[in-house]
């Protein structure tokens, strides 16, 4: 009775750490903005020079609607498995600041939300200031790769997200367990170091359970890679030195106000400050 009583004070305790979230990150933001001094304030605001110029050419083909979408794939894209993508996406330059000014934040903000409750060591981008940015970055590049490569998932439109870094390194976390994204469609950009293990695997989508497949993939530094959030995933261990990724979860309302892909049924929903989970009320 005692381990039960255990089980049931945890799981109220992270009921109410969710119910409490978007009020925390607000505070962690506000505290990070008067206490965090950026070592290099440049790379915080959205510029085009920090992304590979293929990159944003499969994103303008995307956008124009000039080619379809198997012309697309074979022109662009490495493809890991059933839609499951990679290309080329960020410049080292950019990637070593990223990761320097991680670090750098990490050091000397304490007061910090985790970034999901898988991991433990990774940053929300709202209170490391880098929102705006992302926000800038899935409008023009990432919503129109989504409505090409994966229209059932995108719906009428990705009106929300979840975005977080996240650090594999020995002594922290150093894999992670099987399971799908809270989230329509997942972007991962790997931003390096130098470390070696730490493949992602990906199986079947949740509730296609009949059906017998299994890929595994490098993350390699620059590199993003994009699927349905929906698939199942994991990360094996890492083995040596540290990797650092960004993460993007694309939520569409239009798609999850049908059915909430957590728990599979309709949606019960209760206001938020922020984005939430990504529903909204029908109007």
């Amino acid at each position: 009775m005692e381990d039960r009583g255990k089980v049931l004070d945890s799981v109220k305790s992270e009921v109410q750490r969710r119910l409490n979230l978007d009020e925390t990150i607000a505070k962690n933001t506000e505290h990070a903005k008067k206490n965090y001094q950026p070592l290099q304030p440049q790379i915080f605001s959205y510029k085009r020079d920090w992304f590979e110029p293929k990159f944003l050419e499969f994103a303008q083909v995307c956008d124009d609607g000039l080619l379809n979408q198997s012309q697309i794939i074979q022109r662009y894209l490495d493809t890991i498995g059933t839609e499951i993508y990679t290309i080329k996406a960020l410049k080292p330059d950019f990637c070593a600041k990223m990761v320097r000014e991680l670090d750098n934040f990490n050091d000397n903000i304490l007061q910090r939300s985790r970034p999901n409750t898988m991991n433990s060591s990774g940053l929300i981008v709202e209170e490391f200031g880098l929102l705006d940015f992302v926000n800038q970055m899935i409008s023009e590049i990432l919503a129109p790769i989504s409505r090409i490569l994966f229209p059932e998932w995108y719906g009428s439109g990705i009106d929300s997200h979840k975005s977080f870094s996240l650090m594999y390194a020995l002594g922290k976390d150093t894999e992670l367990a099987y399971h799908y994204d809270n989230a329509e469609i997942t972007f991962n950009f790997c931003l390096g170091n130098t470390f070696s293990g730490a493949e992602v695997y990906f199986t079947h989508m949740t509730g296609e359970e009949d059906k017998q497949e299994y890929w595994e993939a490098d993350h390699v530094p620059g590199v993003v890679m994009f699927h349905r959030a929906r698939h199942l995933h994991g990360t094996l261990p890492l083995l040596s030195g540290s990797r650092y990724n960004l993460l993007t979860w694309l939520r569409s309302s239009s798609v999850r106000n049908k059915l909430c892909p957590m728990c599979k049924s309709p949606p019960k929903l209760i206001p938020s400050l922020h984005m939430g989970d990504g529903f909204t009320v029908p109007s």
